[in-house]
């Protein structure tokens, strides 16, 4: 059973009494929340259950009370279970058995209240709406069963006109954790319940417009709007009604009468359909989200009852051949996965966390959502509408744990339950101007089902094309979708030919992937879609900016959706200490750990740095170099519909971070999907010597709902010259000590110390910067990433068995086989270091001093066998240069694969904000390209650290150590060292990001075995 007495889906629009009130929108005053407070009752374990609450004179005062909406897992009833991929044990997974739940594990949460019937509802029909409940709940009013619901993401109606009496009236919902629905409901996300969205009642005449919608296109020169509107009618009464429907449709301020429809309303449902054409219409799209207002009346000669508006958008989602279009031109997507979620109250998201999310969105630069994997509340449309996104609606079907086991497949069993999902979002959601696209669902195997689906979504709205990955034999979906498609099926993709199923496939096919076969001919039709890629998770996403040239570069790439949005973490405070908590923290069973976390934001809405690279790659204003040294750069306009007269371009030069020339000039009106060349006015004459850049920024000249005026879009940057000053060593004599293999140094104003090969201290004029507890010694090992875990995500227990641990263990058995020293022919003096460790040879380092206590270091290794994570050196630093700054790319987070949202500038800051606090701890902060960096005290005072002119390195410095960042599960864990850590790096590997949970780097972003990696550096005092 999936639902008793529940009403039909259709669009939300509530009746209003003037035609003044329908327009300006608003709560209507035949709508009554029951959100708030209920009484609530919890049970585990249902083998018996019982069933006095339902009556209607129950004394329920000694219960606990509950927000509704809310989700009891979260309130301290049971156990949140984070899955991925499979059910809880409650659900059996045998396929002989399916469904069947051990009710002895199941739970029950019953919710009461009273509410009463507002007088003036009288003779009218009254309905209960849950927006939504999980997983299956019944209801009981007054004592008296009203019905059922399954399908836990789209709402459940009710009419209760038999069942409310005048006066207090009291309603019962009786929720289960898990039933038979639970088996399509797999999705990667939290197993949790309640009543989640808002609950309310409402009424409507005995005549009724009951539902319509409002299906817009545009005509064939994609000019004139042309709107189908079909009208359903519900006579409750038990003879017909004679009445008119008026249409009216109000662009800004003006009011058009469409149409006035007589019709015969007879008892039960009759429909109306008219059609109009609006000349010259607005269109909508994302980048510029037209709507109009569609109002409707329903009246009986001069009596007016009732008031029903939406609005709607014009537009038309074509595949001509195999390439995407909206409104006649080619669409890319830039898209993102969105789970419906926020840490503190799950799926019961706040309502100023969906503006908080597009907002961020279209910060940056995304232009689609799929509401990955199932319907939204109905107030993430109307902001998509309104603010401007593509959306895939997808229906709410998973079944990833099972989907190997003909459910749904072709077992006729579920086919009324998937087609019931599918209309009822469909029915919900068409009338919507951000939807462009219907999706079956996620990763739920292959099988006819999915055709009476696809057929079902048509028959209610065929405007759209339809969406579904797990489509093996490509007949039930427009596209070609893939999930994270490795480089030798993208460049098979890329180029149009056949894709042939491997022995892998069939076993990775088996077990979790739907790798399947693309004939040569399906291109011809069907563009291709990775309706999933760049796994962003915690420290990922990288490589990103290649994906995206592919989909600019290649007209039948369509573009794809990164996984995904946000972080699910589930957040607590215990003792004012603020913990985020992931599988496995609740001590629930079967999880799937911190694979929750795979957002370009976090939980709290904080981005992470991979949000920055998105908002780079992304976006759609690019400056492309010409003659940059007399100031001639092109300006290219990648958007489809709007030019660039609402950016200003801003402007500077930069000589080593330091600006010498800036300005602003208004951006050119370069139209859509064109280009066209502008001159800057600053001049290359007298630039100080150094690395001279030029930015070039597109920034906003007016005010946007999620932006104020002067926001940076987004930025390019050109090498205008490069004239390294040139540095000579200091005059004079460094003195110097050895005692085996312990070097003491003197100069003018500095001291150091060399033991065992190690730099242990650097003092100026008394200020020691270093900390000996961690001296300068070579490092290949970082915290690893959730990517380097690799398939050990899955059991994190076993995590030190994985080989690129063998980097910690030659990191910590480094041992100093030879140090030699020199003195140099200006006075100055050099310590030649050879270390011995496992997996690694030629690994050298040399320091040079001069007398004013500048420190010249040049460090170099090689690997063997397994190849490296990184080389450098890692050293402790006085907590007290506690102040960064460094010119570089920044000013967050980048790695050698995701660096190209970060500006070559000079940037400053706590060294405490260097670091990025990923969910679970692991390699953060490293900053690429770095030219020069200073850690100084409140004073000024500290170190220098620069690269030889035309050279860079990478360094990371934070208040963990690598041991401590590797140990910590979670954030609250870890425990601040007394010193600064800090690594200077000549290379480190990617973090890759094309498959879930590994690194798998493109060559570029590799360390390879038997390569030597070096570079140099200098340390001096900043005073």
């Amino acid at each position: 059973m999936i639902g008793e007495n529940k009403e039909d889906a259709h669009n939300l629009a509530l009746p209003y009494d003037t035609f003044d009130d329908a327009t300006a929108g608003g709560d209507s005053p035949y709508k009554k929340s029951l959100n708030g407070v209920w009484k609530f009752y919890w049970q585990m374990g249902l083998e018996t259950m019982r069933t006095d609450y339902r009556e209607a004179g129950f004394d329920d005062r000694t219960w606990d009370n509950a927000d509704v909406p809310s989700l009891w897992q979260l309130n301290g009833y049971g156990k949140p279970v984070y899955l991925c991929n499979s059910y809880p044990r409650v659900l059996s997974a045998k396929k002989s058995k399916i469904p069947t739940i051990n009710q002895k594990q199941n739970e029950l949460g019953v919710y009461r209240r009273s509410f009463t019937v507002p007088a003036n509802w009288d003779g009218k029909e009254i309905f209960l709406h849950f927006g939504a409940v999980k997983a299956g709940f019944f209801v009981y009013l007054n004592g008296k069963k009203v019905g059922y619901s399954q399908g836990s993401m789209t709402p459940a109606e009710f009419k209760i006109t038999d069942f409310v009496k005048p006066g207090e009236n009291q309603i019962t919902a009786e929720v289960f954790r898990y039933t038979a629905g639970t088996y399509l409901e797999d999705q990667d996300m939290w197993f949790l319940s309640g009543i989640y969205r808002e609950v309310y009642i409402y009424a409507e005449n005995k005549l009724c417009i009951k539902d319509f919608f409002a299906k817009t296109s545009l005509d064939e020169t994609y000019t004139d709007g042309l709107l189908n509107l079909e009208v359903t009618l519900q006579n409750y009464a038990e003879k017909a009604e004679d009445a008119e429907v008026e249409a009216w449709l109000i662009d800004d301020e003006k009011q058009t009468l469409i149409d006035t429809v007589p019709i015969q309303a007879t008892p039960g449902q009759s429909r109306l359909a008219l059609t109009h054409v609006v000349e010259k219409v607005r269109q909508w799209s994302a980048e510029v989200p037209n709507l109009y207002k569609l109002v409707l009346v329903l009246k009986q000669g001069d009596k007016m009852l009732s008031y029903k508006s939406i609005r709607i958008g014009f537009k038309i989602i074509e595949i001509k051949g195999n390439v995407l279009m909206v409104n006649g031109r080619r669409l890319i997507i830039k898209g993102v996965n969105r789970h419906d979620f926020d840490p503190d109250h799950g799926w019961a998201v706040p309502r100023e966390r969906y503006y908080q999310d597009l907002y961020l969105m279209k910060k940056a630069n995304i232009n689609s959502i799929r509401t990955s994997h199932y319907p939204d509340d109905l107030l993430f449309y109307e902001l998509c509408d309104e603010l401007g996104f593509y959306v895939m609606d997808e229906c709410d079907m998973e079944t990833h744990g099972v989907r190997r086991k003909d459910v749904p497949g072709d077992n006729p069993m579920w086919k009324e339950a998937v087609v019931d999902r599918m209309e009822r979002m469909v029915l919900r959601d068409r009338n919507h101007a951000c939807v462009c696209f219907w999706s079956l669902g996620n990763e739920a195997g292959d099988g006819e089902n999915f055709m009476h689906m696809r057929n079902a979504a048509l028959a209610l709205d065929n405007r759209y094309p339809i969406h579904y990955e797990g489509d093996f034999d490509l007949t039930k979906s427009d596209f070609i979708s893939r999930m994270y498609p490795l480089r030798p099926i993208v460049e098979k993709l890329k180029n149009q030919e056949a894709i042939k199923a491997t022995v892998f496939d069939t076993v990775a096919n088996a077990l979790a992937a739907d790798n399947k076969k693309v004939p040569v001919e399906m291109y011809k039709t069907k563009p291709v879609m990775y309706c999933e890629f760049s796994h962003a998770m915690e420290n990922s996403l990288g490589n990103f900016q290649e994906y995206v040239d592919d989909f600019e570069q290649y007209e039948h790439m369509c573009g794809g959706y990164i996984w995904d949005y946000v972080d699910q973490s589930i957040r607590v405070v215990e003792d004012g200490v603020e913990k985020w908590l992931y599988g496995g923290d609740f001590d629930e069973g079967r999880t799937n750990y911190y694979f929750c976390a795979n957002g370009i934001i976090g939980a709290d809405r904080k981005p992470h740095p991979s949000y920055f690279e998105v908002k780079k790659v992304y976006a759609n204003i690019k400056a492309h170099a010409v003659d940059v040294a007399r100031g001639v750069v092109q300006i290219q306009n990648k958007n489809l519909f709007v030019s660039l007269e609402d950016w200003m371009i801003k402007w500077t030069v930069t000589v080593d971070g330091a600006v010498v020339q800036e300005g602003t000039v208004d951006s050119p009106a370069v139209e859509p999907l064109t280009s066209k060349e502008i001159t800057l006015p600053y001049s290359l004459k007298s630039l100080p010597t150094g690395e001279a850049l030029l930015t070039v920024s597109f920034v906003t000249k007016t005010d946007k709902p999620w932006i104020e005026a002067g926001y940076e879009q987004t930025f390019d940057q050109f090498v205008l010259e490069n004239r390294p000053a040139v540095k000579s060593p200091a005059e004079g004599k460094v003195e110097f000590t050895k005692s085996g293999n312990t070097v003491s140094l003197n100069g003018n104003g500095f001291a150091a110390k060399i033991k065992g090969g190690a730099l242990i201290s650097l003092a100026y004029d008394g200020l020691e910067t270093l900390d000996a507890m961690q001296p300068m010694k070579p490092n290949f090992f970082r915290p690893l990433i959730d990517n380097d875990r690799s398939y050990l995500n899955f059991v994190p227990k076993i995590v030190r068995i994985h080989p690129l641990y063998q980097w910690d263990r030659t990191s910590r058995q480094i041992k100093a086989a030879r140090v030699k020293v020199k003195r140099l022919a200006g006075g100055q003096v050099q310590v030649n270091v050879k270390w011995l460790a496992p997996f690694v040879y030629g690994v050298r380092t040399v320091y040079t001093f001069d007398a004013a206590g500048r420190v010249a270091v040049r460090h170099c290794a090689a690997g063997i066998l397994l190849p490296m994570l990184k080389v450098g050196l890692r050293t402790g630093v006085n907590p007290k240069l506690d102040h960064a700054k460094f010119y570089g790319r920044g000013p967050h987070e980048t790695y050698c694969d995701r660096k190209t949202g970060g500006k070559i500038a000079v940037h400053e800051m706590k060294v405490a904000e260097l670091e990025h606090r990923y969910m679970r701890p692991q390699e953060n902060g490293n900053r690429t390209d770095v030219r020069s960096l200073e850690l100084t005290g409140e004073d000024g005072v500290g170190i220098i650290i620069e690269a030889p002119a035309g050279k860079d390195f990478n360094f990371g410095a934070g208040y963990y150590s690598q041991e401590k960042l590797e140990a910590a599960k979670h954030l609250y864990e870890l425990k601040q060292d007394p010193y600064i850590t800090l690594n200077i790096d000549a290379a480190q590997r990617g973090v890759g990001g094309d498959l879930p949970g590994n690194t798998v780097l493109h060559p570029p972003y590799k360390m390879h075995s038997f390569k030597k990696y070096s570079f140099e550096f200098t340390v001096s005092p900043k005073k």
